[in-house]
C-alpha cells in the first residue's frame, strides 16, 4: 500500500480521512462493510481502532469489498473520495451511503445517533411516516426516539447478524398510541418499581402513553434461539409487552 487518503463524508456533514495503509480489516454483512483503521490513539502500548460502515445493495456485499481492497491496495490518486452522501457521489455503484463513522481518540469511542423521528422524513430509517426501519448496518447506534402521534412500527433487520443491537431514548413522552416491533423477543425490564419478564414470539408493543422521557432500552439479536434480548428502565409499569 501507498499510503494514498481515502475520504468519506455522511450526510450529517461529519467526514472522516485516513491513509489507506492504516486500514487493519474489513468486514460484511448484511447490506453492510465496516471498515476498520488505526485511529489516532494508536500507540506502542495501545491501539485504538476507527470504524467506518458502507451501506451497500444487498447482494453485492463482496464485490463492494474486492473493489475497496483494490482501492486500497492503489489509490488511484493521493487523495480518494469512496462515499460522499452530500452530494451523493459513491465510487462504486453499489455504495448507497455512509451509515456511520466511529471515532476512537483513544480515550474512547462515540456513539453513532438517529435520529427516531416518525414523520416519514427521515429517510435513513424508511421515510415513511409513523415508520422506522432498520439495517444491520444500524447496529450500535443510539435512536433518540420522538413521540408517536398516532400507530407506528419499528422494523428490525430481516436477516439480523448475531450481535445486531441498538439502544432506544425516549426524547418525549409517547401519545396514545402503540408502537409495535415484530420479532421473538426475551428478556427483563425494569419498569415502575417492578422487574416484569419479557417473553414472547411475535412482538413487543411499546404501549400507549407509557413511555415517557428519558426511558430507555436495549435490543439486542442472538442466533442461539434466534431471539431479541431487550433490556431497559422504564418510568411507568408495563411500558414494554411481548407477545
Amino acid at each position: 500500500m501507498n499510503g494514498g487518503m481515502i475520504v468519506f463524508h455522511n450526510g450529517l456533514n461529519t467526514s472522516y480521512a485516513n491513509h489507506s495503509a492504516n486500514l487493519t480489516s474489513m468486514s460484511s454483512a448484511t447490506t453492510a462493510i465496516t471498515l476498520r483503521f488505526l485511529g489516532q490513539g494508536a500507540s506502542a502500548t495501545a491501539t485504538s481502532t476507527d470504524a467506518v460502515v458502507l451501506t451497500v445493495d444487498a447482494g453485492k456485499e463482496e464485490e463492494v469489498m474486492e473493489f475497496l481492497s483494490s482501492v486500497m491496495a492503489n489509490p488511484q490518486h493521493g487523495m480518494q473520495v469512496i462515499a460522499d452522501d452530500n452530494s451523493s457521489y459513491y465510487s462504486h455503484q453499489n455504495i448507497t451511503a455512509v451509515a456511520s463513522i466511529s471515532v476512537d481518540s483513544g480515550a474512547g469511542t462515540f456513539e453513532n445517533i438517529l435520529n427516531g423521528v416518525m414523520d416519514g422524513s427521515n429517510a435513513e430509517l424508511g421515510g415513511t411516516a409513523h415508520s422506522l426501519v432498520f439495517k444491520n448496518a444500524h447496529s450500535g447506534s443510539t435512536v433518540v426516539l420522538a413521540a408517536t402521534t398516532a400507530t407506528s412500527t419499528m422494523t428490525l433487520p430481516a436477516a439480523p447478524v448475531d450481535g445486531f443491537n441498538l439502544r432506544f431514548v425516549a426524547a418525549a413522552d409517547n401519545s396514545a398510541h402503540t408502537n409495535t416491533i415484530a420479532g421473538s423477543f426475551f428478556g427483563i425490564l425494569q419498569a415502575g418499581a417492578v422487574g416484569n419478564s419479557l417473553t414472547g414470539t411475535t412482538s413487543a408493543v411499546i404501549v400507549a402513553s407509557k413511555l415517557k422521557l428519558g426511558d430507555e432500552f436495549t435490543i439486542t439479536y442472538s442466533g442461539i434461539g434466534s431471539k431479541y434480548y431487550l433490556t431497559g428502565i422504564l418510568k411507568t409499569a408495563a411500558g414494554i409487552t411481548a407477545s
